[in-house]
């Protein structure tokens, strides 16, 4: 990885790494370093100091050693010397702790890199959260219903996925609000429903369904539905391709409607004034939280907006300069499965870095339904899934110790 400056200089380091890998021929196992999040590493033949030593490469004698490197990150290009210094964006302050993490593991030096992807997507499923880019900033652990893979140069995640309740996403859909859900996704089957995104079968579901495209909300006690006719089976081209899927919910104009790849293919009144049923189901990605049905397919981005979107501006949303950003107050959830969240401390959780009697206070508060959770996954202590006064016991002891 060394690169042939003329004078020899550091280089060879890699950015937005996911896993880095390192065999030798002559043995039977390879060593996969599999990041929770991205680092920047690199594989070189020399140390710093030799780099340092030597003023021409043909001074340079390769170590036997491979030294790997996994570190947090680098400063930008940039010292004042002659020009410009870096960036303050760009900088990396001293006085600032920075922590990473990742897995060693060893695997067999044949190991074909679609296997040790698949690999270190599995390892970073089993303790990742994808951070929300909106104003809500909902922190949404994997659990044991999702797994994070990889494509390239984007994450994916596959299974069911389900949003933690949180009061700015679930308002607009417990009156007669607006409301549009946008994903994209590459369908790898075709099942009887396969679904894209749900709050439940009496609130609102997105799906594909024997050929077509399926949205419907529950409204004034029955089921409201728009539909477009669109073979999703193999022989179509569907499958293996990523989609932009929206369905949208006009309650302005008591209208829903269903958006595909840049057209708005059918939209339908609702035949009511009467706004969404409210649910205590948690929006869910790949799945109805109710009848349990689920999905076979790569989601990519989920997006919720306290708008109904108009076909230019969904175009949009895929765009560098999309109508509306993730701090637009029109959005209300924004997951990106490459956003991930940064490694939370156990009973943190006001999110301040530390554990004391302030996080007491705000879990008491969630409890008495006068406050907000951001990240579930370090207040359920327990832990069994539930937010309850057992966490709360759990923390006072924590916060003694």
């Amino acid at each position: 990885m060394l690169y042939p400056y003329m004078k020899a200089d550091d280089s060879g380091n890699l950015t937005d790494v996911k896993w880095i890998s390192v065999k030798n021929p002559s043995n039977e196992y390879g060593l996969l370093v599999a990041a929770d999040d991205k680092v920047e590493a690199s594989a070189l033949h020399f140390t710093p100091a030799d780099l340092q030593a030597a003023d021409h490469l043909y001074k340079l004698y390769p170590r036997k050693e491979t030294l790997l490197s996994v570190d947090y990150g680098s400063m930008g290009v940039g010292s004042a010397t002659c020009g410009q210094a870096t960036l303050n964006k760009y900088r990396l302050p001293s006085g600032r702790k920075y922590s990473w993490s990742y897995n060693i593991i060893p695997t067999a030096s044949s190991a074909a890199d679609s296997e040790l992807t698949s690999i270190a997507a599995k390892l970073r499923s089993n303790k990742v959260s994808i951070q929300d880019k909106s104003s809500n900033k909902i922190v949404v652990p994997l659990g044991s219903d999702a797994e994070l893979n990889n494509s390239g140069n984007d994450s994916y995640i596959t299974g069911q996925l389900s949003i933690p309740a949180n009061q700015g996403l679930d308002q607009i859909f417990s009156d007669k609000s607006s409301f549009t859900v946008e994903a994209n996704i590459v369908p790898t089957g075709n099942p009887q429903f396969n679904m894209i995104a749900s709050k439940g079968d009496h609130a609102f579901g997105l799906r594909t369904e024997n050929n077509m495209l399926y949205f419907f909300i529950h409204a004034g006690g029955e089921w409201r539905t728009v539909s477009a006719t669109r073979s999703t089976d193999a022989a179509s081209g569907w499958l293996g391709k990523r989609h932009h899927i929206a369905g949208i919910y006009d309650a302005e104009n008591n209208m829903i409607r269903i958006y595909c790849d840049g057209k708005i293919l059918a939209e339908k009144s609702t035949g009511t004034t009467s706004g969404l049923t409210p649910s205590s189901y948690n929006v869910t990605i790949g799945g109805c939280p109710e009848t349990g049905r689920g999905s076979q397919a790569e989601f990519y981005d989920l997006r919720i907006y306290s708008k109904a979107l108009t076909e230019s501006e969904l175009n949009s949303q895929n765009d560098n300069f999309p109508t509306y950003y993730p701090e637009s107050p029109y959005v209300r959830l924004w997951l990106d499965m490459d956003n991930l969240a940064q490694a939370a401390v156990e009973g943190d959780v006001n999110g301040d870095g530390s554990v004391n009697v302030a996080d007491l206070v705000v879990l008491q508060k969630y409890l008495l339904r006068k406050g907000e959770l951001t990240d579930w996954t370090v207040c359920d202590l327990c832990p069994d899934g539930i937010i309850d006064g057992f966490d709360m016991v759990k923390l006072r002891k924590l916060i003694i110790k």
